[in-house]
């Protein structure tokens, strides 16, 4: 069997800005929403409104931190 070849350009994601609802073709991730069951999804926001959300936490220093207080027995 062959390979499938790319025919054309690719095309730029396309996103809507969760702050000000404009389409942009340049999203940037803002949060990430996790779920128990079935997949999460990122939020995008354009990157006029990004810098007006908080850092995106790295998820080891959560795991990290939350694993710290179980065993010194805050929780």
């Amino acid at each position: 069997m062959s390979e499938p070849t790319s025919t054309g350009p690719t095309r730029k994601p396309v996103r809507m800005c969760v702050r000000c609802g404009h389409l942009t073709d340049a999203p940037v991730v803002v949060s990430e929403v996790h779920q128990n069951s079935g997949p999460g999804w990122n939020v995008y926001a354009c990157p006029e409104c990004a810098p007006h959300f908080p850092p995106l936490p790295d998820v080891l220093d959560l795991l990290e931190d939350g694993h710290r207080r179980f065993w010194d027995g805050a929780e």
